[in-house]
């Protein structure tokens, strides 16, 4: 079993092995929380194991216990433990204090409940950069190609990598024969239409949004630079919203001859840049969404 233990803290003081969070104290570290640790009353949250926990301070202390006393601590538990579910428990939460339930992403939810002064056992799990995978042969645009290819350095591509300010195979020509891909969410900073681009020799292909999930064929790619030829460059738009995590998957390889691939973006207001610094993230957990 896996539990938290809390206290409301209204005074923030600080106390060893407790990370305060506005009026709440959150236990970090093992110790004897009965005995009143910086003169608090102490309460364990619910079991952590099977959903995602909301807890926020009760300024009255009056909150009803299981054990038939009041607390200072109110909870609420997530009915699975997924995204979905979390997210569907801050809206109800953000609605039951009179706002729109309009969180779109577990990372909106996140922010919101931080605002409010809420902990949360939900964490981010994404971390800055594409996740690169390099893999011996040629994909030959066939998309299905990385899902049972085994992750292969070769040359000077290790077999993982993260690339966090620039997507690309630089053009060192590392040999023929090898593919690539990379696998993340790209987060936009304004709601508006992204161009994407994908400069490659040889194939390359870019999806964002559900499909570079799932379902990613090289008719529904948002930019297609597929088939054998030269450093060419294609490209594809989509609308976007600020602050969203937008699934994306890149596949490029390279049969013979040069090799490169270089991915920019633009939009009506940002110049066509390579710089995704702030912009890409992946799941550190999974390596990839």
């Amino acid at each position: 079993m896996s539990s938290t233990p809390f206290a409301r803290n209204a005074q923030r003081t600080t106390i060893s092995g407790v990370t305060n969070l506005g009026d709440i104290g959150v236990g970090t570290t093992a110790q004897e929380y009965a005995a009143n640790p910086g003169g608090l009353t102490w309460w364990m949250g619910p079991e952590e194991s099977d959903g995602y926990i909301i807890c926020a301070p009760v300024s009255a202390e009056n909150q009803p216990t299981q054990v038939g006393s009041v607390g200072s601590v109110q909870f609420w538990k997530s009915s699975a433990l997924n995204d979905s579910s979390f997210l569907s428990l801050s809206n109800y939460l953000k609605r039951n204090l009179g706002g729109a339930a309009d969180l779109a992403t577990a990372s909106a939810a996140l922010a919101w409940l931080t605002t409010q002064g809420y902990w949360t056992s939900w964490v981010q799990p994404y971390v800055a950069g594409l996740y690169k995978t390099t893999y011996s042969g040629y994909f030959a645009d066939n998309v299905s190609f990385f899902a049972t290819a085994t992750p292969q350095t070769f040359l000077n591509n290790p077999a993982t990598s993260v690339q966090t300010t620039a997507i690309s195979e630089p053009g060192s020509d590392d040999g023929s024969n090898f593919s690539c891909q990379w696998l993340g969410y790209f987060k936009p900073t304004t709601t508006e239409t992204y161009t994407f681009y994908t400069s490659s020799d040889d194939a390359s292909y870019m999806w964002i949004g559900a499909t570079a999930q799932s379902g990613f064929t090289t008719t529904n790619a948002t930019v297609n630079n597929g088939g054998l030829h030269g450093n060419t460059e294609k490209f594809g738009t989509i609308a976007l919203t600020a602050g969203t995590y937008y699934p994306v998957r890149i596949q490029f390889g390279e049969l013979s001859g040069g090799d490169v691939l270089t991915f920019n973006y633009s939009t009506p207001t940002i110049t066509k840049t390579t710089n995704v610094t702030g912009l890409v993230f992946y799941n550190s957990t999974t390596n990839n969404f």
